[in-house]
């Protein structure tokens, strides 16, 4: 399958997503369930040149330059890059984001210029080769990659997204192209990266049932699940990794400290 056909299906997506949505009417809110961990896994970012890879509607951007980042916003689309561009100078006029409207692929942007490029659902739209090579292209030695990201660690959320999404009124949400990460992925940007480390920020399961099955129509069916998701992470932390949510951290690996140590 040809990368460029995969990156204009993806554009026309999201494109005709962004057509749906009027930026003067999206205030910045507070970060949601899935971004606090994330956000809490960068770190301190402060003065740090930082990649919002798959910005979409700009939200993580407004997270990364509310806690000091300079950032740079990029998507395939360019109606999403317009929606985040025109959120940011609205809310924030005073932020200097600049924005880039192109696959990370083919960017153009400055070879390891980066401290921190960071996703919300992006890695699993890459292609993994080539994808991995421009993020790994563009951070600057011991930089790091942080991504939440959908896991393909539950056996059952496998079969059912194989052969219950898109049938019998469960919807299937994203692109034809997107997949599931799973250990293969891992294991290839072990060979990459210096350090891959996995981390479980929930367990993101009934919840899950309950959004695409039920669709959220019953408030007491809405509270047991997403107290079934929470006891579960809290009280069998060995489980976690079956849930459907994973935070992926990768760490460039700095050859030059190394030869200074050596």
């Amino acid at each position: 399958m040809a990368l460029a056909d995969v990156h204009e299906r993806e554009r026309r997506h999201h494109d005709e997503l962004a057509a749906r949505l009027d930026p003067e009417l999206m205030p910045p809110r507070e970060p949601d369930l899935f971004e606090r961990p994330l956000l809490d896994a960068l770190g301190e970012i402060a003065g740090k040149r930082v990649l919002d890879l798959g910005c979409g509607d700009g939200e993580l951007s407004f997270q990364l330059v509310d806690r000091g980042a300079d950032v740079v916003a990029l998507d395939i689309s360019p109606g999403m890059v317009e929606v985040a561009r025109r959120r940011l100078e609205r809310f924030r006029p005073a932020a200097g984001v600049r924005f880039v409207a192109a696959p990370i692929e083919a960017s153009d942007l400055d070879p390891e210029s980066f401290d921190l490029i960071v996703g919300k659902w992006v890695l699993h739209h890459l292609d993994l080769h080539e994808g991995t090579d421009a993020i790994n292209g563009l951070l600057k030695p011991g930089g790091r990659g942080v991504f939440f990201e959908n896991h393909a660690g539950n056996p059952l959320l496998r079969l059912a997204r194989r052969y219950l999404a898109g049938r019998f009124g469960i919807p299937r949400l994203g692109t034809a192209d997107e997949h599931l990460l799973e250990e293969s992925d891992y294991e290839y940007w072990r060979t990459r990266f210096g350090s891959v480390e996995l981390l479980w920020p929930d367990f993101h399961l009934f919840g899950l049932f309950n959004r695409q099955v039920l669709r959220y129509r019953h408030p007491r069916i809405n509270r047991v699940t997403r107290r079934a998701d929470q006891w579960v992470y809290e009280h069998l932390p060995r489980l976690r990794r079956y849930g459907y949510h994973v935070i992926v951290a990768l760490s460039k690996a700095d050859d030059r400290r190394a030869a200074n140590r050596s």
